[in-house]
Protein backbone atom coordinates (compact mmCIF):
# COMPACT_ATOMS: atom_id res chain seq x y z
CA UNK A 1 0.00 0.00 0.00
CA UNK A 2 3.05 2.00 0.66
CA UNK A 3 5.04 1.68 -2.52
CA UNK A 4 1.37 2.42 -4.22
CA UNK A 5 1.17 6.11 -2.88
CA UNK A 6 4.32 7.01 -3.67
CA UNK A 7 4.36 5.81 -7.11
CA UNK A 8 1.17 8.59 -7.29
CA UNK A 9 2.77 11.62 -5.54
CA UNK A 10 2.92 14.71 -7.88
CA UNK A 11 4.24 17.87 -7.61
CA UNK A 12 1.30 20.83 -8.33
CA UNK A 13 3.00 24.27 -9.79
CA UNK A 14 2.13 26.51 -6.96
CA UNK A 15 4.57 24.23 -4.81
CA UNK A 16 7.47 24.07 -7.26
CA UNK A 17 7.24 27.49 -7.51
CA UNK A 18 7.31 28.26 -3.64
CA UNK A 19 10.51 25.82 -4.04
CA UNK A 20 12.35 27.68 -6.84
CA UNK A 21 11.35 31.09 -6.05
CA UNK A 22 14.68 31.33 -3.54
CA UNK A 23 16.84 30.53 -6.68
CA UNK A 24 15.53 33.15 -8.54
CA UNK A 25 15.98 36.06 -6.07
CA UNK A 26 19.18 36.56 -8.20
CA UNK A 27 17.99 37.55 -11.70
CA UNK A 28 21.87 37.05 -12.83
CA UNK A 29 21.66 33.58 -11.99
CA UNK A 30 20.30 31.14 -14.86
CA UNK A 31 18.16 28.52 -13.39
CA UNK A 32 15.99 26.44 -16.51
CA UNK A 33 12.84 24.97 -16.51
CA UNK A 34 15.05 21.74 -17.05
CA UNK A 35 16.75 22.70 -13.43
CA UNK A 36 13.42 23.47 -11.72
CA UNK A 37 13.14 19.41 -13.58
CA UNK A 38 16.03 18.11 -11.48
CA UNK A 39 15.63 19.77 -8.49
CA UNK A 40 12.81 18.28 -7.87
CA UNK A 41 13.66 14.56 -8.84
CA UNK A 42 16.45 14.82 -6.68
CA UNK A 43 15.49 15.80 -3.69
CA UNK A 44 11.28 14.67 -3.74
CA UNK A 45 12.07 11.56 -6.25
CA UNK A 46 8.86 13.28 -8.37
CA UNK A 47 9.21 13.71 -12.09
CA UNK A 48 7.27 17.14 -13.11
CA UNK A 49 6.74 18.16 -17.35
CA UNK A 50 8.75 21.06 -19.26
CA UNK A 51 5.09 22.78 -19.15
CA UNK A 52 5.19 22.64 -15.15
CA UNK A 53 8.25 23.67 -14.51
CA UNK A 54 8.16 26.68 -16.86
CA UNK A 55 4.73 28.17 -15.46
CA UNK A 56 5.91 27.46 -11.84
CA UNK A 57 9.09 29.42 -12.96
CA UNK A 58 6.23 32.58 -13.89
CA UNK A 59 4.67 32.03 -10.48
CA UNK A 60 7.77 32.21 -8.68
CA UNK A 61 8.85 34.96 -10.58
CA UNK A 62 5.76 37.11 -10.12
CA UNK A 63 5.72 36.05 -6.61
CA UNK A 64 9.23 37.79 -6.10
CA UNK A 65 8.99 40.45 -8.68
CA UNK A 66 5.07 40.71 -8.40
CA UNK A 67 2.80 41.98 -11.97
CA UNK A 68 5.02 43.55 -14.73
CA UNK A 69 2.39 46.01 -15.09
CA UNK A 70 2.59 47.01 -11.58
CA UNK A 71 5.99 48.93 -12.05
CA UNK A 72 4.51 51.47 -14.32
CA UNK A 73 2.04 52.24 -11.94
CA UNK A 74 4.69 52.98 -10.01
CA UNK A 75 6.52 55.27 -12.47
CA UNK A 76 5.34 58.42 -11.14
CA UNK A 77 6.30 58.04 -7.31
CA UNK A 78 9.87 56.80 -8.88
CA UNK A 79 10.42 59.63 -10.83
CA UNK A 80 9.67 61.89 -8.06
CA UNK A 81 12.04 60.22 -5.90
CA UNK A 82 14.69 60.59 -8.55
CA UNK A 83 14.31 64.58 -8.82
CA UNK A 84 14.20 64.59 -4.67
CA UNK A 85 17.29 62.44 -4.66
CA UNK A 86 19.15 64.03 -7.61
CA UNK A 87 18.18 67.78 -7.87
CA UNK A 88 18.54 69.21 -10.87
CA UNK A 89 18.14 66.69 -12.91
CA UNK A 90 16.33 66.10 -16.10
CA UNK A 91 14.28 63.83 -16.23
CA UNK A 92 10.95 63.63 -18.76
CA UNK A 93 8.10 61.01 -18.99
CA UNK A 94 5.79 61.32 -21.87
CA UNK A 95 2.42 59.70 -22.21
CA UNK A 96 -0.34 58.62 -24.43
CA UNK A 97 -3.80 60.32 -24.01
CA UNK A 98 -5.20 57.00 -22.55
CA UNK A 99 -1.79 57.52 -19.61
CA UNK A 100 -0.60 54.49 -21.30
CA UNK A 101 3.58 54.90 -20.92
CA UNK A 102 5.45 56.10 -24.19
CA UNK A 103 9.30 56.97 -22.88
CA UNK A 104 11.32 58.37 -20.21
CA UNK A 105 14.43 60.16 -20.27
CA UNK A 106 17.04 60.09 -17.40
CA UNK A 107 20.19 62.34 -16.98
CA UNK A 108 20.89 62.49 -13.06
CA UNK A 109 22.69 65.66 -12.16
CA UNK A 110 25.99 63.86 -10.67
CA UNK A 111 26.51 62.58 -14.61
CA UNK A 112 25.45 65.69 -17.04
CA UNK A 113 27.34 67.63 -14.59
CA UNK A 114 30.75 65.74 -15.63
CA UNK A 115 30.17 66.35 -19.10
CA UNK A 116 31.13 69.98 -19.18
CA UNK A 117 34.98 68.50 -17.85
CA UNK A 118 34.79 65.71 -20.81
CA UNK A 119 35.48 65.39 -24.47
CA UNK A 120 32.49 66.74 -26.55
CA UNK A 121 32.09 63.55 -28.36
CA UNK A 122 29.11 61.30 -27.44
CA UNK A 123 28.15 57.84 -27.84
CA UNK A 124 24.37 56.84 -28.78
CA UNK A 125 23.06 53.27 -28.83
CA UNK A 126 20.10 51.08 -27.95
CA UNK A 127 19.28 47.35 -27.15
CA UNK A 128 15.64 45.60 -26.91
CA UNK A 129 14.17 44.51 -23.79
CA UNK A 130 12.93 40.80 -22.89
CA UNK A 131 10.44 41.74 -20.47
CA UNK A 132 6.72 41.38 -20.67
CA UNK A 133 6.29 44.78 -22.50
CA UNK A 134 9.34 45.21 -24.69
CA UNK A 135 10.72 48.35 -25.26
CA UNK A 136 13.51 49.67 -25.95
CA UNK A 137 16.65 50.68 -23.93
CA UNK A 138 19.09 54.18 -25.05
CA UNK A 139 21.84 55.23 -23.77
CA UNK A 140 24.35 57.76 -24.31
CA UNK A 141 28.17 57.69 -23.25
CA UNK A 142 31.74 59.72 -22.95
CA UNK A 143 34.89 59.33 -22.55
CA UNK A 144 36.79 61.16 -18.84
CA UNK A 145 39.85 62.18 -18.83
CA UNK A 146 41.52 59.00 -17.41
CA UNK A 147 39.60 56.88 -20.59
CA UNK A 148 36.91 55.73 -18.45
CA UNK A 149 33.43 55.28 -19.33
CA UNK A 150 31.32 58.09 -18.41
CA UNK A 151 27.35 57.57 -18.71
CA UNK A 152 25.61 60.96 -19.46
CA UNK A 153 21.97 59.64 -19.89
CA UNK A 154 19.53 56.66 -20.66
CA UNK A 155 15.76 55.82 -20.99
CA UNK A 156 13.50 53.33 -21.67
CA UNK A 157 11.13 53.69 -24.96
CA UNK A 158 8.21 52.08 -26.23
CA UNK A 159 8.63 49.11 -29.20
CA UNK A 160 5.42 51.51 -31.21
CA UNK A 161 8.29 54.30 -31.44
CA UNK A 162 11.58 52.33 -31.57
CA UNK A 163 12.75 51.50 -35.63
CA UNK A 164 16.00 51.29 -35.17
CA UNK A 165 17.56 50.67 -38.49
CA UNK A 166 20.68 48.28 -39.62
CA UNK A 167 22.94 50.62 -41.58
CA UNK A 168 24.96 52.95 -39.43
CA UNK A 169 21.45 53.15 -37.19
CA UNK A 170 19.81 55.41 -39.15
CA UNK A 171 16.54 56.55 -37.11
CA UNK A 172 19.10 57.32 -34.49
CA UNK A 173 21.10 59.79 -37.13
CA UNK A 174 17.54 60.83 -38.47
CA UNK A 175 16.80 62.16 -34.84
CA UNK A 176 20.28 63.78 -34.29
CA UNK A 177 19.42 65.67 -37.60
CA UNK A 178 16.17 66.90 -36.50
CA UNK A 179 17.14 67.98 -32.64
CA UNK A 180 20.43 68.51 -33.34
CA UNK A 181 21.01 70.45 -36.71
CA UNK A 182 24.21 72.10 -36.25
CA UNK A 183 25.93 69.03 -34.29
CA UNK A 184 28.03 67.00 -36.44
CA UNK A 185 27.56 63.08 -36.05
CA UNK A 186 29.98 60.25 -37.02
CA UNK A 187 29.82 56.53 -37.46
CA UNK A 188 31.20 53.47 -35.90
CA UNK A 189 34.38 52.35 -37.89
CA UNK A 190 33.72 48.84 -36.58
CA UNK A 191 29.75 48.68 -37.69
CA UNK A 192 30.50 50.77 -40.88
CA UNK A 193 33.60 47.83 -41.86
CA UNK A 194 30.36 45.02 -40.99
CA UNK A 195 28.69 46.43 -43.52
CA UNK A 196 31.46 46.02 -46.53
CA UNK A 197 32.84 42.69 -44.69
CA UNK A 198 28.54 41.84 -45.47
CA UNK A 199 28.21 43.58 -49.01
CA UNK A 200 32.14 42.94 -50.96
CA UNK A 201 32.84 39.06 -49.39
CA UNK A 202 35.52 38.95 -52.48
CA UNK A 203 37.92 41.42 -51.23
CA UNK A 204 37.09 41.53 -47.36
CA UNK A 205 39.88 39.63 -45.91
CA UNK A 206 42.41 41.39 -47.70
CA UNK A 207 40.68 44.95 -46.77
CA UNK A 208 40.27 44.52 -43.34
CA UNK A 209 43.88 45.99 -41.74
CA UNK A 210 43.79 48.22 -44.80
CA UNK A 211 40.12 49.80 -43.67
CA UNK A 212 41.51 50.21 -40.27
CA UNK A 213 44.56 51.69 -41.08
CA UNK A 214 42.94 54.44 -43.41
CA UNK A 215 39.86 55.52 -40.81
CA UNK A 216 42.55 55.35 -37.92
CA UNK A 217 45.63 57.67 -40.47
CA UNK A 218 46.67 60.92 -38.72
CA UNK A 219 47.61 62.57 -42.18
CA UNK A 220 45.60 63.01 -45.31
CA UNK A 221 48.20 61.28 -47.36
CA UNK A 222 48.96 58.11 -45.59
CA UNK A 223 44.44 57.94 -45.90
CA UNK A 224 44.99 58.91 -49.79
CA UNK A 225 47.55 55.95 -50.32
CA UNK A 226 45.62 53.65 -48.52
CA UNK A 227 42.52 54.15 -50.78
CA UNK A 228 44.72 53.92 -53.79
CA UNK A 229 45.25 50.41 -52.40
CA UNK A 230 41.81 50.03 -51.66
CA UNK A 231 40.87 51.26 -55.61
CA UNK A 232 42.77 48.89 -56.29
CA UNK A 233 41.77 45.82 -54.54
CA UNK A 234 37.90 46.11 -55.22
CA UNK A 235 37.18 49.35 -56.66
CA UNK A 236 33.16 48.65 -55.16
CA UNK A 237 34.41 49.45 -51.62
CA UNK A 238 35.70 52.70 -52.59
CA UNK A 239 32.50 53.69 -53.71
CA UNK A 240 30.82 52.59 -51.31
CA UNK A 241 33.07 54.29 -49.08
CA UNK A 242 32.76 57.60 -50.62
CA UNK A 243 28.80 57.77 -50.18
CA UNK A 244 28.79 56.87 -46.34
CA UNK A 245 31.29 60.04 -46.12
CA UNK A 246 35.12 60.39 -45.28
CA UNK A 247 34.09 62.69 -42.40
CA UNK A 248 32.07 60.12 -41.09
CA UNK A 249 34.22 57.64 -40.56
CA UNK A 250 38.05 58.95 -40.97
CA UNK A 251 40.24 61.06 -38.61
CA UNK A 252 41.45 63.22 -40.88
CA UNK A 253 38.55 63.96 -42.44
CA UNK A 254 36.30 64.56 -39.43
CA UNK A 255 35.49 67.97 -38.75
CA UNK A 256 35.73 67.97 -35.23
CA UNK A 257 38.69 66.13 -32.98
CA UNK A 258 37.06 62.96 -31.97
CA UNK A 259 40.19 62.14 -30.03
CA UNK A 260 40.17 58.38 -29.50
CA UNK A 261 36.23 57.55 -29.76
CA UNK A 262 36.23 55.99 -33.21
CA UNK A 263 34.01 53.14 -32.26
CA UNK A 264 31.06 52.85 -30.07
CA UNK A 265 32.65 50.08 -27.86
CA UNK A 266 31.54 52.18 -24.53
CA UNK A 267 27.79 51.86 -25.10
CA UNK A 268 27.97 48.28 -26.45
CA UNK A 269 29.89 47.66 -23.06
CA UNK A 270 27.31 49.02 -21.31
CA UNK A 271 24.39 46.89 -23.13
CA UNK A 272 26.79 43.70 -22.07
CA UNK A 273 26.58 44.44 -18.28
CA UNK A 274 23.21 45.08 -18.25
CA UNK A 275 22.22 41.73 -20.44
CA UNK A 276 20.97 39.84 -17.53
CA UNK A 277 18.74 42.78 -16.75
CA UNK A 278 16.76 43.06 -19.25
CA UNK A 279 13.91 40.59 -18.74
CA UNK A 280 13.06 42.67 -15.55
CA UNK A 281 10.20 44.48 -15.05
CA UNK A 282 11.19 48.48 -16.20
CA UNK A 283 10.83 49.81 -12.31
CA UNK A 284 13.15 46.94 -11.53
CA UNK A 285 15.35 47.57 -14.83
CA UNK A 286 15.63 51.09 -14.81
CA UNK A 287 17.02 50.62 -10.35
CA UNK A 288 19.53 48.47 -12.28
CA UNK A 289 20.10 50.83 -14.71
CA UNK A 290 21.18 53.41 -11.84
CA UNK A 291 22.88 51.18 -9.56
CA UNK A 292 25.50 50.26 -12.57
CA UNK A 293 26.18 53.67 -13.20
CA UNK A 294 26.40 54.54 -9.43
CA UNK A 295 28.95 51.75 -9.18
CA UNK A 296 31.17 53.08 -12.19
CA UNK A 297 30.80 57.01 -11.00
CA UNK A 298 31.98 56.02 -7.56
CA UNK A 299 34.61 54.06 -8.75
CA UNK A 300 36.10 56.89 -11.39
CA UNK A 301 35.52 59.06 -8.33
CA UNK A 302 37.53 57.48 -6.42
CA UNK A 303 40.15 57.12 -9.29
CA UNK A 304 40.29 60.50 -9.55
CA UNK A 305 40.85 61.48 -5.68
CA UNK A 306 44.17 60.25 -5.91
CA UNK A 307 45.25 61.84 -9.16
CA UNK A 308 46.92 64.30 -8.17
CA UNK A 309 50.41 64.98 -10.33
CA UNK A 310 50.11 62.69 -13.15
CA UNK A 311 47.57 62.83 -16.17
CA UNK A 312 43.98 60.83 -16.11
CA UNK A 313 45.04 56.83 -16.10
CA UNK A 314 45.39 55.90 -19.67
CA UNK A 315 46.99 58.96 -20.96
CA UNK A 316 49.66 59.00 -18.54
CA UNK A 317 49.99 56.08 -19.96
CA UNK A 318 50.37 56.77 -23.58
CA UNK A 319 52.67 59.79 -22.65
CA UNK A 320 55.27 56.97 -21.04
CA UNK A 321 55.08 55.08 -24.13
CA UNK A 322 55.58 57.86 -26.71
CA UNK A 323 58.46 59.20 -24.28
CA UNK A 324 59.94 54.94 -24.89
CA UNK A 325 59.87 55.47 -28.03
CA UNK A 326 61.83 58.46 -28.49
CA UNK A 327 65.65 57.54 -27.40
CA UNK A 328 66.46 57.33 -31.30
CA UNK A 329 65.65 60.66 -33.04
CA UNK A 330 67.33 63.54 -33.89
CA UNK A 331 66.60 66.95 -33.23
CA UNK A 332 68.03 70.10 -35.34
CA UNK A 333 66.32 73.27 -34.16
CA UNK A 334 65.06 76.00 -36.74
CA UNK A 335 63.80 78.80 -34.69
CA UNK A 336 62.53 79.31 -30.74
CA UNK A 337 59.69 77.04 -31.37
CA UNK A 338 60.07 75.27 -34.85
CA UNK A 339 61.96 71.85 -34.81
CA UNK A 340 63.12 69.17 -37.38
CA UNK A 341 63.11 65.78 -36.01
CA UNK A 342 64.91 62.96 -38.03
CA UNK A 343 63.62 59.07 -37.68
CA UNK A 344 63.28 57.50 -41.08
CA UNK A 345 62.31 60.92 -42.74
CA UNK A 346 62.19 64.63 -41.58
CA UNK A 347 59.39 65.35 -38.86
CA UNK A 348 58.36 69.50 -38.23
CA UNK A 349 57.61 70.74 -34.61
CA UNK A 350 55.91 73.60 -33.70
CA UNK A 351 55.65 74.06 -29.76
CA UNK A 352 54.20 76.77 -29.45
CA UNK A 353 51.13 76.30 -31.74
CA UNK A 354 51.48 72.51 -30.61
CA UNK A 355 51.56 70.62 -33.92
CA UNK A 356 53.24 68.48 -35.65
CA UNK A 357 53.56 67.75 -39.43
CA UNK A 358 52.84 63.70 -38.44
CA UNK A 359 49.41 65.20 -37.01
CA UNK A 360 49.28 63.01 -33.74
CA UNK A 361 50.75 66.04 -31.65
CA UNK A 362 47.56 68.29 -32.56
CA UNK A 363 44.82 65.01 -33.10
CA UNK A 364 45.45 63.18 -29.70
CA UNK A 365 46.35 66.76 -28.02
CA UNK A 366 49.44 64.89 -26.24
CA UNK A 367 53.25 65.23 -27.06
CA UNK A 368 53.89 62.29 -29.85
CA UNK A 369 57.26 60.78 -29.65
CA UNK A 370 58.45 63.86 -32.01
CA UNK A 371 58.01 66.40 -29.70
CA UNK A 372 58.90 64.58 -26.64
CA UNK A 373 62.34 64.53 -27.72
CA UNK A 374 62.34 68.11 -28.76
CA UNK A 375 61.06 68.82 -25.15
CA UNK A 376 63.79 66.68 -23.86
CA UNK A 377 66.25 68.66 -25.86
CA UNK A 378 65.34 72.17 -24.09
CA UNK A 379 65.15 70.85 -20.57
CA UNK A 380 61.55 70.76 -20.20
CA UNK A 381 60.43 68.13 -17.22
CA UNK A 382 57.00 68.66 -17.23
CA UNK A 383 55.10 67.98 -20.04
CA UNK A 384 51.57 68.42 -18.75
CA UNK A 385 51.52 71.65 -20.06
CA UNK A 386 51.58 70.41 -23.39
CA UNK A 387 48.59 68.20 -22.93
CA UNK A 388 44.60 68.61 -23.63
CA UNK A 389 42.86 69.91 -20.40
CA UNK A 390 40.79 67.30 -20.49
CA UNK A 391 43.33 64.67 -19.43
CA UNK A 392 44.52 66.90 -16.79
CA UNK A 393 44.01 66.08 -12.78
CA UNK A 394 41.30 69.32 -12.28
CA UNK A 395 39.05 68.46 -14.99
CA UNK A 396 38.87 64.59 -13.90
CA UNK A 397 37.78 65.78 -10.38
CA UNK A 398 35.92 68.16 -11.68
CA UNK A 399 34.37 65.44 -13.69
CA UNK A 400 32.87 63.42 -10.66
CA UNK A 401 32.57 66.40 -8.20
CA UNK A 402 29.07 65.66 -7.54
CA UNK A 403 28.34 62.17 -5.93
CA UNK A 404 25.51 59.81 -5.95
CA UNK A 405 23.94 59.03 -3.53
CA UNK A 406 21.85 55.99 -2.92
CA UNK A 407 17.45 56.39 -3.05
CA UNK A 408 15.57 55.00 -0.28
CA UNK A 409 13.96 51.50 -0.32
CA UNK A 410 10.18 50.97 -2.30
CA UNK A 411 8.88 51.14 1.01
CA UNK A 412 10.40 54.30 2.27
CA UNK A 413 9.45 56.18 -0.70
CA UNK A 414 7.32 59.41 -0.14
CA UNK A 415 4.88 61.83 -2.77
CA UNK A 416 2.70 64.25 -2.90
CA UNK A 417 -1.05 63.64 -3.40
CA UNK A 418 -1.18 64.69 -7.32
CA UNK A 419 2.29 62.23 -7.61
CA UNK A 420 0.01 59.80 -6.08
CA UNK A 421 -3.06 59.65 -7.91
CA UNK A 422 -0.78 59.83 -11.43
CA UNK A 423 -1.96 57.11 -13.43
CA UNK A 424 0.58 55.23 -15.65
CA UNK A 425 -0.49 52.00 -17.90
CA UNK A 426 1.60 49.67 -19.70
CA UNK A 427 1.91 50.17 -23.15
CA UNK A 428 -0.27 48.07 -25.37
CA UNK A 429 1.95 45.02 -26.17
CA UNK A 430 0.22 41.92 -27.64
CA UNK A 431 2.59 38.95 -26.79
CA UNK A 432 3.59 36.45 -29.52
CA UNK A 433 2.26 33.10 -29.86
CA UNK A 434 5.37 30.64 -28.62
CA UNK A 435 8.67 30.74 -27.09
CA UNK A 436 9.97 34.23 -26.46
CA UNK A 437 13.49 34.70 -28.51
CA UNK A 438 16.67 34.74 -26.66
CA UNK A 439 18.65 36.61 -28.77
CA UNK A 440 17.48 39.42 -31.36
CA UNK A 441 17.24 38.39 -35.41
CA UNK A 442 20.27 39.53 -37.01
CA UNK A 443 19.81 41.77 -39.91
CA UNK A 444 21.81 39.83 -43.28
CA UNK A 445 24.70 42.64 -43.16
CA UNK A 446 25.36 41.97 -39.48
CA UNK A 447 26.00 38.34 -40.16
CA UNK A 448 29.81 37.61 -40.48
CA UNK A 449 29.81 34.08 -41.37
CA UNK A 450 27.47 33.24 -43.93
CA UNK A 451 27.04 29.46 -45.04
CA UNK A 452 26.51 30.58 -48.44
CA UNK A 453 28.04 29.73 -51.86
CA UNK A 454 29.42 32.86 -53.76
CA UNK A 455 30.79 33.63 -56.90
CA UNK A 456 35.06 33.63 -56.58
CA UNK A 457 35.25 36.53 -59.31
CA UNK A 458 33.22 39.27 -57.54
CA UNK A 459 32.08 37.53 -54.33
CA UNK A 460 28.19 38.18 -55.18
CA UNK A 461 25.78 35.24 -54.90
CA UNK A 462 23.49 33.47 -57.38
CA UNK A 463 26.37 32.39 -59.65
CA UNK A 464 29.46 31.02 -59.87
CA UNK A 465 33.01 31.92 -61.30
CA UNK A 466 32.26 30.50 -64.84
CA UNK A 467 28.88 32.94 -65.39
CA UNK A 468 30.12 36.04 -63.78
CA UNK A 469 29.35 39.06 -65.71
CA UNK A 470 30.96 41.13 -63.50
CA UNK A 471 34.49 40.40 -64.08
CA UNK A 472 34.35 39.16 -68.13
CA UNK A 473 36.73 36.71 -68.97
CA UNK A 474 39.58 38.02 -71.43
CA UNK A 475 39.13 36.68 -75.01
Amino acid sequence: MRDRVLTKVQATVRFVSGVTAPKLVNHKRIHSPKDIIADIREFYGVQISYQQAWHAKERALEMIRGKPSAGYRQMSRYIYMLNTVYPNSYIRMQKTEEDEFMYLFVALRPLIRGFDYCRPIVVVDGAHLDGAYKGTFVSTSTLDGAGCISPLAYGVVDTKMTILGHDRNESILKSVRIVFPNIPHYACIWHLWKNVFGNFKRSRNTLSDIFYSMAKAYRKEDFDKLMAKVDKIDHRVKEYLEDAGYEKWSRIHSTVNRGRMMTSNIVKFINGCLVEAWQLSILEFLEEVRILFGSWHCKNREIASYTKDTLGRRFEKVLIINASKSSKMEVVPSSEFIFSVYEAGRKYICLERKVCSYGRFHLDEIPCTHAIVVLKEKNVKDMHQYCSDYYKPDALAKTYEIPMVPIPDKEDWSATEDVVVETVYPPRYRRLVGRPRKRRKKNANEKIIVNTNCCGQCGQEGHNRRTCTFFPKEK
